[in-house]
């Protein structure tokens, strides 16, 4: 690097610049390239899990367990390989883009495409060897921030440390900070000797395993400017992309606030906003890209740009690649067609997750009967077993984040929770609120209109839970206004075994493979996890299918527009609202708000405590 770091800096930002349009089609066609090639990967990995599990499908706890396992980490290490693989490869696209030019003074893309693939075993080759190395340093510290949340963080359950952060919280953030402040200090040094690696392998003949001893050598008092300039790159890169979406959720803020309510309305401006975000976000992502290709092969000296040119590419190879770019743009259009298709009339049940917990404090009977007022379908609770034996209301395995009291459920008796005030945190107004029991709130829903879901929470302690839930049901006679459901595939499977005619439902943050294949009456997954794929499929084993915790109103109009059957919300009343409003949308204005939502755009910026099921 002969010149400073800031003037090599800037001419890489201006070569990417310049060079933006051959760059932007690169980036266009290598991501459609990306998705054609790692999906069928990724798939093979969780079909490897499914087959080591024996189940058609896996839920959280099969999840957890999995990747804990050995097979399960090597399937997850593979997953982030093929990711971190499709980065450099396309770095490397960039960076024969940016020689070709230097050599012939022609931005000839389809030229620099047969340089790589020309080269493509040797790529390969030299990505399993970085992606090895990286391994290596990264391993150890891993491990040990993991042993650190381990020592300090299993006292009590985990929605406590993440609510209240009490001080072991921080005291493991402090120690995982500096363990991986010191791995990334280590890989900064490593990944700056390694910095002209890949060029040397692409354009001066060196082989994969040679290329990592001669980069060292070359950058010999490179590294310092170096370092200084991708410090520079990065930070330029992040206030770029930061700006696209400061001004994207700026705007939509603003249109918000000038629209209000009107998911009408709202559809037409955030469609139009979208389509600009989209074009300005992949034009920005492919001259950043591009600046560091062009700063790495100024590091290295141009390797082979004094070469003879390659001659210009053949006609067929542009039309291939035009052909694969259409193909992608045809399916991107058929896969929105088929979202437009979908226009059946909404037909979604209003479930209050712990309640109205977005107006009142969470699983408490002044927050049940407020969701009942509010005319929600479902009241949704959670149920643990107390010390003598009682059908209690409560979702954590402590009182630790809602009383501030170290006492875990299983321990807890009636006289203990009678002095337990699990309202105040909420509001003071709130102190007289007690922990209620099961019989209680199937008291207040009877006859209500309101029927109840109840979720049964297992922290090991669990004696006859699913039983007791039963002959409370039946003593109150709401075995016909009564669901249940769990984490615990294995506990849906015992409850449906009590109670054969009761609908037993599966609660998952996330799924892996066929779950619709599960002996479940219906589904609860988390909104990240709904799509219309697992929607069509759900409806077409006859199952039901819940999403949750959806509060903002354009992730409540996404999940109906993917056709479930139910929204567990802590906010029944605006759910009902957005229903009645979307009524009147047509299935384009729908589809525009689902991809706003998509996104990250929001109309409310209100803060829940906890969005956990």
């Amino acid at each position: 690097m002969q010149d400073g770091p800031m003037r090599t800096l800037s001419d890489s930002f201006h070569g990417a610049w310049v060079l933006r349009w051959p760059f932007l089609l690169s980036h266009l066609v290598f991501s459609v390239l990306v998705y054609a090639i790692l999906t069928p990967l990724l798939a093979l990995g969780l079909r490897a899990a499914l087959f080591f599990s024996g189940q058609p499908a896996l839920s959280d706890f099969d999840i957890a367990a999995y990747l804990l396992s050995p097979v399960g980490f090597v399937c997850g290490l593979l997953v982030a390989s093929l990711f971190l693989s499709a980065a450099v490869l396309d770095l490397a696209f960039m960076m024969a883009i940016s020689q070709d030019v230097r050599q012939t003074g022609q931005r000839r893309f389809e030229t620099s495409v047969l340089k790589i693939l020309a080269r493509l075993p040797k790529v390969i080759d030299f990505i399993c060897r970085f992606l090895l190395r990286l391994l290596v340093i990264m391993a150890p510290f891993v491990v040990a921030v993991l042993l650190v949340a381990q020592q300090w963080l299993t006292e009590y359950d985990i929605n406590y440390y993440l609510t209240e952060k009490p001080p072991e919280f921080y005291r493991v953030l402090v120690v995982g900070a500096i363990l991986l402040a010191i791995m990334a200090i280590v890989l900064l040094r490593k990944l700056s000797d390694w910095a002209v690696a890949l060029p040397l392998v692409l354009f001066d003949q060196s082989s994969p395993r040679e290329s990592f001893a001669r980069s060292y050598d070359q950058m010999q008092g490179q590294r310092v400017p170096f370092l200084l300039a991708v410090c520079g790159w990065a930070l330029v890169s992040s206030v770029l992309i930061a700006m696209t979406l400061a001004a994207a959720h700026g705007i939509a803020g603003w249109m918000a606030g000038r629209i209000g309510a009107d998911l009408g309305r709202l559809a037409i401006a955030f469609g139009g906003l979208l389509a600009l975000w989209s074009v300005l976000n992949l034009l920005v992502t492919a001259v950043t890209s591009g600046a560091l290709a062009q700063l790495i092969m100024y590091t290295a000296g141009w390797p082979g740009a004094a070469e003879e040119a390659t001659p210009a590419h053949k006609p067929a190879l542009r039309v291939a690649l035009l052909g694969g770019l259409a193909l992608g743009v045809v399916l991107a259009i058929g896969g929105g067609s088929d979202l437009l298709g979908h226009s059946a009339e909404d037909e979604i049940q209003v479930i209050a997750h712990r309640g109205a917990a977005g107006a009142r404090p969470e699983n408490t009977m002044a927050s049940f009967a407020l969701a009942i007022e509010d005319k929600a379908d479902w009241i949704e609770l959670d149920v643990q077993e107390s010390a003598d034996d009682e059908v209690i209301v409560m979702h954590d395995s402590d009182f630790m984040k809602i009383a501030g009291v170290d006492l875990k459920t299983w321990d807890a008796t009636a006289d203990g929770l009678a002095d337990i005030d699990i309202g105040s945190w909420y509001e003071e107004d709130y102190s007289g609120e007690r922990t209620p029991t099961l019989r209680e709130v199937l008291e207040l829903a009877k006859d209500s209109g309101t029927r109840v879901l109840i979720e049964l929470k297992y922290y090991g302690h669990d004696r006859m839970l699913e039983q007791r839930v039963a002959d409370v049901v039946e003593e109150t006679g709401m075995q016909d206004q009564v669901r249940a459901m769990s984490l615990k595939y294995g506990a849906v499977q015992k409850m449906k075994a009590l109670r054969p005619e009761w609908k037993v439902g599966l609660l998952a943050t996330a799924t892996v493979g066929n779950v619709t294949a599960l002996e479940a009456d219906f589904l609860a997954v988390n909104m990240a996890a709904a799509s219309l794929r697992l929607t069509r499929a759900a409806h077409e084993a006859g199952k039901e299918i819940y999403v949750w915790t959806v509060n903002d109103p354009l992730g409540m109009s996404q999940m109906a527009s993917l056709g479930v059957d139910g929204l567990i919300t802590d906010e029944p009343a605006l759910a009902r609202e957005v229903l009645s409003q979307r009524a009147g949308l047509s299935s384009v204005e729908r589809l525009v708000l689902g991809l706003g939502s998509q996104l990250g755009l929001k109309v409310s910026d209100k803060v829940y405590r906890d969005a956990s099921p």
